[in-house]
């Protein structure tokens, strides 16, 4: 459980968001939110990346302490050549959104279209319907919930 004062633990679960500009996006803050509110012990980490940066920072990821990372769209195809295993839906579009790490590996997916196909038809996600249905989404996945 998530403690009040935001303090990471040994065991807290990590998660990057990898994007030229991390800190300006909503998209981190939006997740901790929502796991705070749902006491899951878990932070996601906004990270800065330049482009020349961007494939050293993913490969070192096998031996770092995150449990996987959101990539923005101007790194998702560089991502995906660094995967260890892909999802099927990551293979047959060449990019990935989303990096999990298991056994040092990188194993990539594609997790904005099935949380847009899923929260499209819910009135809950009319506004900002993308940003707030990969949220949703990531969070479902990180408990293991049915999605």
């Amino acid at each position: 459980m998530m403690n009040n004062d935001n303090a990471i633990t040994v065991e807290t679960k990590l998660y990057g968001y990898i994007a030229q500009e991390a800190h300006s996006s909503r998209f981190s803050a939006t997740i901790n939110k929502l796991f705070k509110e749902n006491g899951v012990n878990a932070m996601m980490i906004p990270m800065n990346i330049r482009e020349d940066d961007v494939t050293f920072t993913i490969s070192q990821m096998r031996s770092s302490k995150l449990n996987g990372a959101i990539i923005a769209s101007e790194y998702q195809e560089e991502a995906f050549g660094l995967l260890d295993r892909a999802s099927a839906l990551a293979n047959q579009s060449g990019y990935c959104d989303c990096i999990f790490i298991e056994n040092q590996e990188l194993i990539g997916d594609l997790i904005a279209p099935r949380a847009l196909e899923k929260y499209a038809e819910n009135n809950e996600f009319a506004d900002e319907i993308a940003m707030r249905s990969m949220c949703q989404y990531l969070y479902e996945i990180i408990l293991g919930e049915n999605v």
